[in-house]
């Protein structure tokens, strides 16, 4: 059960709740986009090691994924400093 002060009713905890700063969520956005990206990269050495060409495809159009939702979190993190 949630305590709730008045009107208020808790949003929970999450990206998009606004309990996190704007700085704290571009740190965040940046860390998931570095860790994915490292093991998409890590991911293509093996498959192109082993000659699994077709899975080097399907890992860089993964990568393409990291990089769209990298920007809307980015996007998302600038929304919350213009709202204030």
């Amino acid at each position: 059960m949630t305590a709730s002060h008045g009107n208020h009713v808790p949003e929970g905890f999450g990206f998009r709740t606004g309990v996190r700063s704007e700085a704290v969520a571009v740190g965040f956005a940046v860390f998931v986009f570095v860790l994915g990206t490292l093991f998409v990269a890590l991911g293509m050495v093996l498959a192109v090691g082993d000659g699994l060409w077709g899975w080097m495809v399907a890992l860089a159009v993964f990568e393409l994924a990291f990089i769209g939702a990298f920007a809307a979190m980015l996007h998302m993190a600038r929304q919350r400093h213009r709202s204030r």
